[in-house]
């Protein structure tokens, strides 16, 4: 877990950034199919929206840097949550994943924690709060989800997913 990894005006490019983005529906929580109903908006980052954005030289300038060494990054996608939205446990295929916490602000009351569970899905083994500018790794095998915003929470909760497989 990394705070304050990017500066201000770093942070705030990106919050811009994701708010011009082109969202799509259809991202859903896992395989299973009675909960796939629950289609989600996100934003597929292309190659050149990478670049354009630097994360990954962000990355590599700070002391996040050993999360990149023997990894590709797959994928980019910007995921956009709001209190009405369900969301399930799930895993990845990849290997790693590094989450980016996008908003620039958030209270406390406010929710949208990433939540980690135990293998069999059951008991919640780590809650990362969504601290602004906070950057977190972890295997995306890891069973996860999000525990979606309160209604007093600002309207969009954006999440820059870089998703990873090994070299």
């Amino acid at each position: 877990m990394y705070d304050g990894l990017f500066e201000a005006h770093y942070r705030s490019d990106v919050y811009t950034f994701a708010q011009k983005s082109y969202f799509s529906i259809g991202w859903a929580d896992g395989a299973i199919v009675e909960k796939q109903a629950n289609r989600f908006l996100h934003s597929v980052y292309s190659q050149d929206d990478v670049d354009r954005l630097g994360i990954l030289k962000k990355i590599t300038d700070s002391e996040a840097a050993g999360e990149l060494t023997g990894y590709r990054l797959e994928k980019t996608i910007l995921n956009l949550s709001t209190a009405a939205d369900t969301n399930y446990v799930h895993t990845h295929p990849e290997d790693k994943v590094l989450l980016y916490y996008v908003n620039l602000e958030w209270f406390d009351g406010w929710h949208g924690e990433t939540l980690f569970f135990s293998e069999d899905h059951k008991d919640v083994v780590y809650a990362s709060p969504y601290t602004p500018g906070r950057l977190i790794s972890f295997d995306a095998k890891i069973p996860h989800t999000i525990r979606p915003q309160s209604h007093i929470a600002a309207q969009y909760r954006f999440t820059l997913a870089l998703i990873f497989n090994k070299q």
